[in-house]
């Protein structure tokens, strides 16, 4: 074998470690000296925090506007076990955006462009899709993993960033460093069974967690892609009970959870038997 060729295995068996490395990380907040730090609790033990280089000026809070939008998204930056730093979404994904999204409000606004109208959009629901939990102020839900895909290619291309799902590694590494260390402190943070009333709340209505984010735990169970590319959710619900939901916790997707669609084929965007999924999207500098 030559040497170029032993340089280019090398090269590439190097790419794949890093390309590893960045699927398999978790994420957390830097520290500050009011956050309060996630100790593990009930057996579950947090993830230890891994400094960032010394040379990497660390990421602030941002507030981004959505064009043609009323939504300005608020990214928390969170730090991964790698060092490097994300955006998180502060809130799960509310009806506000995701209406602009699947009705096309911002074509109306005069605020697409050619490549934001070009991304496929989910159907026109033909029921009630907020179930009359809420609506303006609300997360957004009985969303389908394809839908979810669809909303975050016209985040990209509305604002030119890197918006995302976020992988199982970053969500379970969020939930671990989120300070909410056992059923007491989960309902401080997070709608459950316990405390819902059986029914989705306005996102934000809790107290951020130690990584700054909202609901997190609860409300509704978010979406996040595991290793092998499938979606599983995580976090809980407003239907769950609390003690049920840990870090273990993991749902994964599956096509039951359209089986009430009446259609012939059914939506590919909708989950019509599935009122507790939603999602939160996270955003590489």
């Amino acid at each position: 074998m030559s040497h170029d060729t032993l340089v280019g295995i090398r090269l590439c068996s190097n790419l794949a470690m890093v390309s590893f490395a960045l699927l398999a990380g978790g994420c957390q907040t830097a520290p500050s000296e009011d956050a309060p730090q996630a100790v593990g609790g009930s057996g579950e033990e947090a993830t230890t925090m891994v400094a960032a280089p010394a040379s990497t000026e660390p990421l602030e809070r941002m507030s981004l506007p959505i064009e043609g939008t009323s939504v300005e998204l608020e990214l928390i930056p969170v730090r991964c076990e790698d060092g490097r730093e994300v955006y998180v979404s502060d809130t799960e994904i509310t009806w506000d955006l995701y209406d602009a999204f699947i009705f096309n409000l911002d074509t109306d606004a005069g605020a697409s462009t050619a490549e934001s109208d070009a991304v496929t959009r989910p159907s026109k629901p033909y029921v009630l899709v907020d179930r009359g939990y809420g609506h303006a102020g609300f997360a957004a839900l009985s969303i389908s993993p394809k839908a979810a895909e669809q909303l975050v290619e016209w985040l990209v291309v509305k604002t030119g960033r890197r918006f995302r799902i976020p992988t199982e590694a970053e969500m379970a590494h969020l939930l671990a460093t989120s300070g909410a260390d056992g059923t007491d402190a989960r309902l401080v943070h997070g709608w459950f069974e316990e405390n819902s009333d059986y029914t989705t709340r306005k996102v934000g209505s809790r107290p951020v967690d130690a990584n700054g984010l909202h609901d997190l735990w609860g409300n509704v169970s978010e979406y996040a892609i595991a290793e092998d590319g499938s979606y599983v959710v995580m976090g809980g619900s407003f239907i769950d009970p609390v003690e049920d939901v840990g870090l273990s916790y993991r749902k994964a997707f599956t096509p039951d959870w359209n089986a009430d669609d009446p259609q012939i084929p059914k939506s590919p965007w909708w989950l019509a038997s599935n009122d507790w999924v939603g999602l939160r999207v996270v955003c590489d500098p």
